[in-house]
C-alpha cells in the first residue's frame, strides 16, 4: 500500500487519512466503540405501555395511574357462544368454565352465578312501577275470589299472566349477556394485556382450549372472541408476519439493484457494512438516552437505513469516479472525502435538525424519536467516514486490481448549452408545484385503527352480529366514586340519560346498582307484600300459568341483598370488589375509530365532569389530540430549522432559500400524489412524512453543491455523476419500502405505499428544480454566454 499523497484540506479528508495510514488502530478503535454500544444496547427494553408516554400530569394519565395503583385490574376477554339449542350452549359453556378456571392464567372466568342469587337479582330488575302493577291486580283478582272462575271477569285481568311471568325465574344479571342476547363467558387473567409475552401464551391457550373442546361436536358455534387481549396479539403477530417476510424481500431487491448499479456484488457490503455498524452505534446511544423502545420507536433503524445509505452511496460513488481518472486509492478516498464529505455533513445535519424539530410535540414518543433520528443519523455519518476508507482498502487494495469504473446513468456530455427555455420550465414547475399544494388539504386520514389490521378484521369487515359482539366486548371507561352514595347518585342520572337517548356516545352503564338497584329496599318490600298475596287462599282461583309464576316467590321471604352476598366473580365484573366504588362506562359504535374515541372523551367530560375516568379509549383519545395538535407545528419548525442549516452551509440566502423552496415543492408534488391516489395518512404511516424531508433534502444538498462545484455549463457532468448517486440513494430507499405495500397489515402496506409514491415524486421534483434553478441563474446572469466564448469544456 502506498501512502497518501494529496494533502487533506478539510476534516473528512483527515479522518480517512488517519484510518488509511493506520488501520489496525482505526480497527481497535471500532472494536472498542462497538462493544461498548453493544453493552449500552443490552440496556434496552420494548415497552409498549403507553401512559408512560403521554403528559403525567394530564388528568386521564392521573386517573389511569391511580386505577392501576390501585389494583384496578379491569382488561376481561369475551367468549361468546351459539347455538340452536340453548341446553347445548349452556352445557358447552359450563364445561368451558371448568376448564377455564383451571389454568394458571386465569383469575376467575364467569358465564352464570348461583340459581338462588341470579333469581333473587332477576327479581330486583323489576322497577317499583311494575311490582305496584302486579301487586295491583294481583289483590283485585284474589278480591273476586271464585269470580274470577268467571271468562268475562278473568278478561279483564289477562296480563296478569305476563306480569307475573317476571316473577318466575328471574334470570342471569343483564351484564352478562352480549346486546343482541348471546350468551357470553367473561374471563378475568391473572397479566395485563399491554405484557405482550403474557398475552400471547394466553391467547395461544385459550384457542388451544377452544379447539380441544371441539365446539361443532356439541352443536354449537364460537361467534365471537373479543377484548385487548386479542386484538393486542392480532395486531403484533400480523406486523411481525409482515415485516419479517417483506425485509427480506425488500433486502433482495436492494441488494441486487445496488449489486447491478455498482457493477460489483460485493459493493452490497460497502454500501450496508458501514450503516450496521452506525446502527449499532445508535442501539447504544438508544440505551443511554431513551432506555426503551415503543410502538412509535421501534422503527427508528429501519428510518436510519433509508437516510444513512446516502452517505455511503454518495462517497463511494465519488471515490470510484476520481478513482477512475487515474488517482491512487489513498489519494482518491481523500479527494472524495474532501469533495464529498461537506453535503454529506450538511445533509446530516439538516436532517437531524428536522428530526429535533419532534421536541416541540407534547407526546413523549415522538420527542424520543426525534432524539433517535438526529442522534443516529450523525452517528451513521461518523460510522460510515470512519468504516468505509477500510471496506475500500480491502475492496481495492490489491495492487493488481484494475480502478472500479465510475457508476453513471450516461455519458458526460460536451460542450455548453445555452438553456433558452431554463426559465420558462422553472416557472411551470412552480405552477405545478402551486396546484399541487392546493390539494394538499384533500389528503385522507384514517382515523379507524382497526382498518389499518389484516384485511377481514377492520370494523368494517364484521357483519352485524360480529359488530355488536365487538362492542360488547369493548373495555369500559371507570369513573370512580368515593362512597356508594355519590355512585348511585350517577349511576341512576346516567342510566336515565343512555334510556332517553341523550347521550348516543354510551352504550350503557354498568355498577353494582346495574343488579342491587338503588331503590332496593322499596322493590323488596313490593315483592314482599306480593309474596303474601301469593299465600292466600284465592290464589286457586287463578289461573294455573299464574299460579305457577307466583309459586316460588310464595315459598320465599325477600329480602335486601348487600355487595357482599355477591359472587366474588361478579362483584369484579361489576367493578364493586375490594371496596372499589366504580361504574363502568360502555361505548357504543366503533371504538377504535379515533373520532368516536374523542366524542365519547368529550360526552363523559360533561356528563360526568367532576370525577376521574379512566380507560384505554380515553387514553388514545388524548394521544390523537397530541398528535394532531402536534403535527403541523412540528412539520412547520422542521421546515425552518432546515432551512436555517441549509442556508448556514450554503452561506447564501438565496441559494438556501431556492434549496429549500425545491424540497417544498417535493412535498407539495408528494401531497398531490398522496391526495390523488387515495394514500390516507394515519398513525403508523406518519413517520413517511420525516423520512420524505430527510431524504428530499439529502438529493437537494448534494445536486446543489456538485452544480455548484462543476460552475456554469457542466451541468451534465453533476447530474451524471452526483446524480446518479443520489437517484441511486432514492431508488434504493423506494425498493426497500416498495416490499411493505405488498404487506397483508393494511397499516404496514399503507406505510410503503405513502413512501414509495411520495419519494419518487419528492426525487423528481428535486431533479427538476434545482438544475433548472441553476440553469435559469446562469442564463439570467449570461455566465453560459461567457463560457462559450472561452469555449468552454
Amino acid at each position: 500500500m502506498g501512502r497518501v499523497s494529496t494533502e487533506p484540506k478539510k476534516i473528512f479528508g483527515k479522518t480517512a487519512a488517519a484510518v488509511l495510514r493506520r488501520p489496525r488502530v482505526a480497527m481497535v478503535w471500532l472494536v472498542v466503540v462497538s462493544l461498548l454500544s453493544v453493552l449500552c444496547a443490552l440496556r434496552l427494553r420494548v415497552n409498549p405501555d403507553m401512559l408512560a408516554l403521554m403528559p403525567q400530569d394530564h388528568p386521564t394519565t392521573q386517573a389511569i395511574v391511580d386505577l392501576l395503583d390501585g389494583d384496578g385490574a379491569i382488561e376481561l376477554l369475551s367468549i361468546a357462544i351459539d347455538g340452536a339449542r340453548p341446553e347445548d350452549v349452556d352445557a358447552f359453556q359450563r364445561d368451558l368454565i371448568v376448564r377455564l378456571e383451571a389454568m394458571e392464567t386465569v383469575d376467575f372466568a364467569l358465564y352464570d352465578i348461583d340459581e338462588d342469587v341470579a333469581w333473587h337479582i332477576g327479581l330486583m330488575q323489576l322497577s317499583t312501577k311494575e311490582l305496584g302493577s302486579i301487586r295491583d291486580r294481583l289483590r283485585g283478582a284474589i278480591n273476586f275470589g271464585a269470580a274470577m272462575a268467571n271468562p268475562f271477569i278473568a278478561a279483564q285481568w289477562l296480563d296478569l299472566g305476563p306480569l307475573t311471568e317476571k316473577l318466575k325465574a328471574g334470570g342471569q344479571p343483564s351484564a352478562l349477556a352480549s346486546t343482541d342476547g348471546t350468551s357470553r363467558v367473561l374471563v378475568r387473567p391473572t397479566g395485563s394485556a399491554q405484557d405482550t409475552q403474557f398475552s400471547r401464551a394466553f391467547m395461544a391457550d385459550i384457542y388451544a382450549l377452544l379447539d380441544e373442546m371441539e365446539p361443532e361436536r356439541h352443536g354449537v358455534s364460537v361467534a365471537w372472541v373479543g377484548g385487548t387481549y386479542r386484538h393486542v396479539v392480532e395486531d403484533i403477530e400480523g406486523i411481525a408476519h409482515d415485516l419479517g417476510w417483506t425485509a427480506g424481500l425488500s433486502l433482495a431487491l436492494v441488494f441486487v439493484l445496488i449489486g447491478t448499479a455498482f457493477r460489483d456484488p460485493r459493493a452490497v457490503l460497502m454500501i450496508f457494512g458501514p450503516l450496521f455498524i452506525g446502527n449499532l452505534w445508535t442501539l447504544g446511544f438508544a440505551g443511554l438516552t431513551v432506555g426503551s423502545l415503543n410502538t412509535f420507536t421501534s422503527f427508528f433503524s429501519a428510518v436510519l437505513i433509508g437516510l444513512g445509505v446516502d452517505f455511503s452511496i454518495h462517497l463511494y460513488s465519488r471515490y470510484r469516479e476520481i478513482r477512475a481518472g487515474g488517482e491512487t486509492l489513498e489519494d482518491a478516498v481523500v479527494m472524495a472525502w474532501d469533495k464529498t464529505g461537506p453535503p454529506c455533513a450538511a445533509a446530516a445535519l439538516t436532517s437531524a435538525m428536522g428530526f429535533l424539530a419532534l421536541w416541540l410535540a407534547d407526546f413523549k414518543a415522538f420527542q424520543q424519536l426525534g432524539t433517535l433520528l438526529a442522534g443516529g443519523v450523525v452517528l451513521c455519518l461518523v460510522a460510515v467516514i470512519v468504516v468505509l476508507p477500510l471496506f475500500i482498502r480491502w475492496r481495492d487494495g490489491d495492487p493488481k486490481r484494475a480502478a472500479p469504473a465510475p457508476v453513471r446513468w450516461s455519458k458526460v456530455a460536451k460542450g455548453n448549452p445555452t438553456y433558452r427555455l431554463a426559465p420558462m420550465a422553472l416557472m411551470l414547475v412552480g405552477i405545478v408545484s402551486v396546484a399541487a399544494a392546493t390539494t394538499v388539504p384533500r389528503i385522507e386520514i384514517e382515523y379507524d385503527l382497526s382498518a389499518l389490521r389484516s384485511s377481514g378484521l377492520a370494523y368494517g369487515d364484521l357483519s352485524d352480529k360480529q359488530r355488536l359482539l365487538a362492542e360488547d366486548s369493548y373495555l369500559p371507561v371507570v369513573v370512580s366514586y368515593p362512597d356508594a352514595e355519590s355512585l348511585a347518585k350517577d349511576h341512576v342520572r346516567i342510566s336515565e340519560a343512555v334510556q332517553a337517548g341523550a347521550i348516543p356516545q354510551i352504550q350503557r352503564v354498568v355498577s353494582v346498582h346495574s343488579v342491587l338497584p338503588v331503590d332496593q329496599a322499596a322493590r323488596v318490600a313490593g315483592l314482599q307484600e306480593i309474596a303474601a298475596l301469593a299465600r292466600h287462599d284465592n290464589i286457586r282461583y287463578l289461573p294455573g300459568q299464574v299460579q305457577q309464576n307466583l309459586t316460588r316467590l310464595a315459598e320465599s321471604t325477600p329480602s335486601v341483598m348487600a355487595v357482599d352476598d355477591l359472587p366474588r366473580a361478579l362483584r369484579g365484573v361489576l367493578g364493586a370488589d375490594q371496596d372499589h366504588h366504580w361504574m363502568m362506562v360502555f361505548a357504543s359504535g366503533n371504538m377504535w375509530d379515533l373520532r368516536a374515541m374523542e366524542q365519547l372523551h368529550m360526552a363523559i367530560e360533561r356528563w360526568i365532569p367532576d370525577r376521574p375516568a379512566a380507560g384505554n379509549y380515553l387514553a388514545l383519545s388524548v394521544l390523537y389530540q397530541l398528535v394532531r395538535d402536534d403535527a403541523p407545528r412540528i412539520i412547520g419548525m422542521a421546515l425552518v430549522f432546515v432551512g436555517m442549516v441549509t442556508i448556514l452551509y450554503l452561506r447564501n440566502v438565496g441559494r438556501g432559500l431556492g434549496a429549500l423552496g425545491a424540497l417544498v415543492a417535493g412535498l407539495c408534488w408528494a401531497g398531490a400524489g398522496l391526495a390523488l391516489f387515495r394514500v390516507k395518512l394515519s398513525m403508523i404511516n406518519f413517520v413517511g412524512v420525516p423520512i420524505l424531508m430527510g431524504i428530499g433534502i439529502d438529493v437537494v444538498i448534494h445536486l446543489q453543491h456538485r452544480i455548484q462545484e462543476e460552475g456554469p455549463g457542466q451541468l451534465m457532468k453533476a447530474l451524471a455523476t452526483t446524480g446518479t448517486a443520489s437517484a441511486l440513494s432514492s431508488a434504493t430507499t423506494i425498493l426497500s419500502f416498495a416490499a411493505l405495500s405488498a404487506a397483508g397489515n393494511q397499516g404496514i402496506r399503507s406505510l410503503g405505499l405513502m413512501i414509495v409514491l411520495g419519494l419518487a415524486l419528492v426525487t423528481l421534483a428535486a431533479f427538476s428544480a434545482v438544475p433548472l434553478g441553476w440553469m435559469t441563474r446562469w442564463k439570467v446572469s449570461g455566465q453560459l454566454e461567457r463560457d462559450e466564448q472561452r469555449g468552454g469544456d
